[in-house]
């Protein structure tokens, strides 16, 4: 004999899965399911809060409890692509956005700051960032408009080591090259490739250079897709610690490592790792909210340039965020992206077994990058737009031993003129 909360269960997922229900349909108010199941209301609650569990359902504070997929999204779904899960994110956030724009006129018409953030975005993310193995207060946890804002940011503001040279790793992202490079701030470089990169050469650098930080992608770099080992991560951030340097922790990607792929900032007992993370790869990119976990000495002066910015990080756009964490969809969109991202690696493997000439790869969603032996001379093909030598990511001059391609249909084609 099943109890009441069961019933209650089994009947809304019947419903759901027949179609009966479907997606963004609101249930019941708990009083009238309560009513109709002659049962109390914390029954009730519990059936709903295990559906939102598994992810059936999501609430909306206030409004009550929505469906979150209906059959048709779940058969749609069996064959997932790449632009089916652009199709979907953007129906659930908009389904966001409306709710905000429906139930939060406070954030149209009532102007206040909330420079760290919006208080509820700010504990949606601490939850978020807790599944990920970032531990961190609300209070050490901030929102801004995107992370180049938070880059330039840090960039700018003197750290509490009051050193000012930039140490980055060669390649890197293109945008932190334009900011170093622009400004003409002081800075060094380390290279890292497939081999991984050189501890000795890097603590040399901490010990001799006034390092005010480095900046690296941990996992999944930008471009090469190189992510460190556990025993380098514990290392580079003992050296840190030792050397009193800071490290920006760029984790665009994170959202896509295993699960025992764990960041720098899990093993920083000492406060000297930044961690930063963007939206942009698992939601979209012109999603332009960013998240930084700060240690609590550079919070003030961060503040104090970000209001010089912008007043507000768009609140609107931060309340639809933390309901998109909170109800259940990102998980779930997520979950559909990092299959489709896997099943893009397995092709790719499978593909470059047939040129026995690469000696490393990676691979992501949309790009793959391929390095060759150094007697190919990459830069001697001009055949193809489609090549991109990876000038644009280093500070000094590329070796042109790597390329990028497009991850797409074409890539089988594009290789074969390449490598034959």
């Amino acid at each position: 004999m099943t109890s009441k909360y069961q019933d209650i269960m089994a009947d809304i997922i019947t419903q759901i899965e027949s179609g009966a229900l479907k997606k963004g349909d609101k249930l019941p108010s708990i009083r009238a399911i309560s009513q109709s199941y002659q049962c109390s209301k914390d029954t009730v609650q519990r059936a709903l809060l295990e559906l939102k569990f598994k992810h059936y359902i999501y609430a909306v504070n206030k409004s009550g409890y929505y469906v979150l997929e209906g059959k048709s999204q779940h058969e749609d779904r069996l064959n997932l692509s790449l632009s089916d899960y652009n199709n979907i994110a953007y129906e659930d956030f908009t389904a966001c956005l409306t709710e905000t724009l429906v139930k939060g006129q406070n954030y149209l018409f009532d102007y206040y700051a909330q420079q760290q953030g919006l208080k509820a975005l700010i504990r949606s993310l601490k939850q978020y960032l807790e599944k990920g193995n970032i531990y961190a207060k609300e209070s050490d946890i901030l929102v801004t408009s995107g992370t180049q804002q938070a880059l330039y940011i840090l960039s700018q503001v003197p750290f509490p080591n009051e050193q000012g040279v930039i140490l980055l790793e060669q390649p890197t992202y293109h945008r932190m090259i334009d900011l170093v490079a622009s400004q003409n701030l002081p800075y060094q470089t380390i290279d890292r490739d497939f081999n991984g990169i050189d501890l000795a050469r890097l603590e040399h650098l901490f010990k001799t250079q006034p390092i005010k930080c480095f900046y690296t992608i941990s996992r999944f770099s930008n471009p090469l897709g190189l992510s460190y080992t556990a025993s380098e991560k514990q290392k580079i951030v003992d050296l840190a610690k030792r050397y009193n340097v800071y490290i920006i922790e760029d984790d665009y990607m994170g959202d896509f490592t295993k699960s025992t792929d764990l960041p720098l900032h899990y093993y920083d007992t000492s406060g000297h790792v930044i961690y930063l993370k963007s939206f942009s790869a698992t939601i979209f990119p012109a999603l332009r909210l960013g998240t930084l976990v700060l240690p609590p000495e550079l919070m003030p002066s961060f503040l104090k340039l970000k209001k010089l910015m912008d007043y507000d990080t768009n609140l609107i756009m931060q309340k639809a965020l933390s309901l998109y964490l909170d109800n259940g969809m990102f998980d779930k969109n997520l979950t559909y992206l990092s299959k489709v991202f896997q099943e893009q690696e397995n092709k790719s493997t499978e593909l470059l077994t047939r040129f026995p000439n690469i000696l490393h790869f990676s691979s992501s969603l949309q790009h793959l990058v391929i390095e060759l032996p150094q007697n190919k001379h990459l830069g001697e093909l001009k055949f193809t737009k489609q090549v991109d030598y990876l000038e644009n990511n280093y500070l000094t001059q590329a070796p042109k031993r790597f390329i990028k391609l497009p991850n797409n249909q074409h890539l089988p084609k594009t290789l074969k003129m390449i490598l034959n």
